[in-house]
């Protein structure tokens, strides 16, 4: 359970900022247990867990609430958090919650918290019993809980099992779409070093049966065999290909003037083409710096080219490639601070950023992720991943070597969002407040892992390992030490990052703190647009993001949904903006007019 100095921290905060937090819902409960606590502990089942405090009063500062009955709201929780046996009558979420209920105390005051804990891979989507599986599954956005939408839901039951959409034949397609000289250099590789796999076969076609580049009808490419040897996948798929962007301001809102991007291309082809492709576009749009090598010196990128490289290869080749996403790309953004590289699907398997730096390898496009081992690129002998598990320390790594921040995962149930930073991560101005918190006398390895975890980045001892290029000891060493010092507290539980101390936390917001958070900072938003009416700055975000959700206009308008929702209804008659699909879709998405 939360210990006092954390539950009076986090209350603390709420009271400073006037609302909940990702992580962290207050129920008034004055009434008795409120029906949605439910929706929440869907939420935090199906998310990283989180926690629910019923006994305070949001509407007036998060004071107690008037009449609580501690007892009966607890032993309500603890009734519905019970496991069933097959003859009693099903619980409020299905499968039971995990976690642990109990009254607490906060200056003075009796409260129940309670500790939900993150369900399973495999038991996921937690919903809601009465509403069913499609109706009742929720999850956490910033504050609040919403429905899943199908998608989601989807993709967390096929955690369950190894997906087949990159097996499948594409229908309409034929031989005749592959790339015959890729497929040739392909099979002339397996031949010298795969000899057993091919041994007893003398036909192409019968090869690239057994690799799954072809169905067995060996007439009809798969999905795997057209995206990686194909000649133009998009023909088929018009959307699996690549967004690329630059922009001059800190996010898609910012604009210098008239320029509302630096550049934009659209990188397309197979796989190995617009890993290519990606890899100059990015270098064409970041600095360059002159570094020494023995006699001479030579010019590298900003951010190293193998660091890029793995964290374009990885969006391409674990992507969601079902029915639900053919219609979205990957997206990669430059920033002045910083590159996003955005998936769509999660992190595969119910595993955490924490699990990506163990060694292994686990891919949702089995299939696809063979092939890219023996598959080279089309001017040289060099394939195009290792599917060894291998990649996400070795980015890391190269980062390290470079200054540069352990890069930072952002995932939620459909999409993956990997940041790399553009500055060192100990910069002249951190320098200034290692002085200020008392810091500046901490060895290096010491302030490089509390920097990162100042930055929203999660720290471990296997991803500060692959970082420093450290045994795992000495960063378990370097980590413990920073706890005993205060600055750090241990993981919540078995396979989280380490958390704020103390220490740290009195530091207050010298530098973006996200203790219990772990999207990306909102960017300052451009002069004037605070001042702009919401019509106004509605159409204003829909000329520089394209398209976007209402939840995501909300938040980047600085409003709320509910506020957005009439404001919509009457630019859509006047038809200055235009929805992507029917009211009650769940898929339903806000682009300008083009009236």
């Amino acid at each position: 359970m939360y210990q006092q100095e954390d539950l009076e921290l986090i209350v603390a905060q709420l009271r400073a900022t006037g609302t909940d937090q990702r992580q962290v819902e207050v129920k008034t409960a004055g009434g008795g247990l409120p029906k949605d606590v439910w929706e929440t502990v869907s939420a935090f089942s199906n998310g990283d867990g989180g926690l629910i405090i019923l006994g305070l009063d949001e509407a007036r500062g998060f004071a107690p609430t008037q009449g609580f009955d501690a007892v009966k709201i607890r032993d309500a929780m603890v009734s519905g958090f019970r496991p069933r046996k097959p003859s009693d009558p099903e619980g409020p979420v299905t499968p039971p919650a995990q976690g642990a209920v109990d009254i607490a105390f906060v200056a003075g005051t009796s409260v129940v918290i309670a500790e939900v804990e993150e369900l399973p891979a495999d038991q996921k989507p937690s919903f809601v019993t009465s509403r069913g599986i499609q109706a009742g599954s929720f999850e956490r956005q910033g504050d609040g809980d919403h429905r899943m939408n199908t998608h989601a839901i989807f993709l967390l039951s096929t955690n369950r099992t190894q997906p087949q959409d990159d097996r499948e034949p594409v229908a309409g397609a034929s031989r005749e779409d592959l790339d015959s000289e890729q497929v040739s250099r392909f099979i002339t590789r397996l031949r010298r070093t795969r000899p057993r796999a091919v041994a007893d076969l003398t036909d192409d076609r019968d090869i690239l049966v057994r690799f799954n580049v072809l169905s067995p009808d060996k007439k009809t490419p798969t999905l795997a065999g057209l995206l990686a040897l194909g000649r133009y996948p998009q023909h088929m798929f018009p959307q699996l290909m690549i967004s690329f962007a630059s922009y001059p301001g800190h996010d898609k809102v910012s604009v210098e003037g008239s320029i509302r991007m630096l550049d934009r291309r659209v990188i397309e082809g197979p796989i190995p083409v617009m890993v290519d492709d990606a890899v100059d576009s990015l270098l064409a749009n970041l600095k360059v710096r002159r570094v020494s090598r023995g006699a001479g010196a030579a010019d590298e990128a900003e951010i190293p080219v193998d660091a890029l490289r793995e964290a374009v290869v990885n969006a391409l080749a674990h992507r969601d490639y079902s029915s639900f996403a053919l219609g979205e790309q990957v997206r990669i953004e430059v920033f002045p601070d910083r590159v996003e590289i955005v998936n769509p699907g999660g992190i595969f398997g119910g595993r955490r950023d924490v699990d990506l730096y163990d060694g292994s390898s686990r891919s949702r496009n089995a299939v696809l992720s063979t092939l890219l081992t023996e598959v080279p690129f089309p001017d040289r002998d060099e394939t195009v991943s290792e599917n060894a598990g291998s990649g996400i320390p070795r980015m890391t790594g190269v980062l390290g070597l470079a200054g540069l921040a352990a890069p930072k995962f952002v995932s939620d149930v459909t999409s993956m969002r990997v940041i790399l930073d553009r500055h060192g991560i100990l910069t002249p101005e951190l320098d200034g407040w290692f002085e200020s918190i008392g810091a500046r006398t901490l060895d290096r390895y010491s302030r490089i892992a509390l920097a990162q975890v100042s930055r929203g980045i999660g720290v471990h001892d296997k991803q500060l390992r692959s970082l420093l290029g450290i045994d795992t000891d000495d960063a378990k060493q370097v980590l413990r030490g920073l706890v005993s010092e205060g600055w750090l507290s241990y993981p919540r539980g078995p396979g989280q990052s380490y958390r704020f101390g103390p220490r740290l936390q009195s530091a207050g917001g010298s530098i973006p703190l996200e203790p219990f958070g772990t999207g990306v900072a909102t960017p300052p938003r451009p002069p004037g647009f605070a001042n702009l009416r919401l019509d106004e700055r509605l159409l204003a975000l829909l000329r520089v993001v394209d398209e976007a959700d209402i939840h995501s206009l909300a938040e980047l308008a600085d409003s709320t949904v509910n506020a957005l929702r009439p404001r919509l209804r009457v630019l859509i008659d006047q038809g200055a903006v235009v929805p992507t699909a029917p009211p009650q879709s769940k898929n339903r998405r806000y682009r300008l007019g083009t009236g």
